[in-house]
């Protein structure tokens, strides 16, 4: 035999050896490899379900992607426009800031203008409080002044209204005086006529200064020594009363006589009393003498 066919036999035998263990295991494994397989199928389609569920989520996550950057377009196109305009609107700001640190410049100049014009405005608003104050003080001053004033006139008036009251009263009883003078006069002259002239001494106690005013006092006292009757009145020389003076005495419009003033004072004169008649009353205090102007 030719050695190569016996080491191709050696080799067959050491193959057949081999081979037979391998078989063996082959035939073992297969049923293993086959679950292996059937388990990897199963993984393949469970990859391949995967695969497209994850194909579909992509492709909806590239759609809601493709949505966002569109709607990011947009707004990014808006905040362009936005930006656009803010832009201008910087610039427009920033012309408006020159023109305002100029008006501000200018404003400036004018504030301090204004502040020195307030400044006086407030000294001149100072001194006119301070005039209205004092004007006021003189206001009420002189309202306190016009109330007085007002009682004052107020009395005067009322003192006045008596006065017109008390001088007409005076006048009424002055023409009755003058009447009851008229008819003494009328009498004596009757007297004369029948009887004569009266005697020196009478007439000359008649006769007497004609008064240069009208007035009227009151009798203070009456005295009376012997023939003679003395009285006092209360006016004197302060009121105009002169010696020599011839004032009638009255008592509610009637005649009582003729006083003859003979002794004057400050606030007090002194007369002699004439043409006293009983019948007609005596002089007594409290009655009226008067004088008026031009007459004795």
């Amino acid at each position: 035999m030719h050695i190569l066919t016996k080491v191709f036999i050696v080799l067959v035998t050491l193959l057949a050896i081999f081979l037979v263990p391998l078989v063996v295991v082959s035939a073992k494994n297969q049923v293993a490899w086959k679950t292996k397989a059937m388990e990897a199928e199963s993984q393949r389609d469970a990859a391949r379900e995967q695969l497209s569920q994850a194909r579909r989520t992509h492709q909806d996550h590239i759609a809601r992607l493709t949505g966002e950057a569109n709607d990011y377009s947009q707004r990014l196109a808006s905040l362009d426009a936005q930006l656009t305009s803010s832009v201008d609107q910087v610039r427009s700001m920033e012309d408006d800031l020159l023109a305002s640190r100029s008006s501000a410049s200018n404003q400036a100049a004018m504030n301090r203008s204004l502040t020195k014009s307030l400044q006086a405005s407030t000294d001149l608003t100072t001194g006119l409080v301070a005039s209205v104050t004092q004007l006021r003080s003189r206001a009420l001053t002189a309202e306190e002044r016009r109330v007085e004033l007002d009682e004052a006139l107020r009395d005067l008036n009322s003192r006045l209204d008596t006065a017109i009251a008390a001088r007409r009263s005076l006048e009424e009883e002055i023409n009755l005086l003058k009447d009851e003078k008229e008819s003494n006069e009328s009498r004596i002259a009757a007297y004369a006529a029948r009887w004569g002239a009266l005697e020196d001494q009478d007439q000359g106690e008649a006769e007497g200064l004609a008064p240069d005013r009208t007035l009227d006092a009151t009798i203070l006292d009456v005295s009376r020594v012997g023939t003679r009757t003395l009285a006092e009145i209360d006016a004197g020389s302060r009121d105009g009363v002169k010696p020599g003076w011839v004032m009638t005495i009255g008592d509610n419009g009637i005649f009582i006589g003729r006083l003859r003033i003979t002794d004057v004072d400050i606030n007090r004169s002194t007369g002699v009393v004439s043409l006293e008649d009983p019948d007609r009353g005596l002089v007594e205090t409290g009655q009226r003498a008067y004088a008026l102007m031009g007459q004795n």
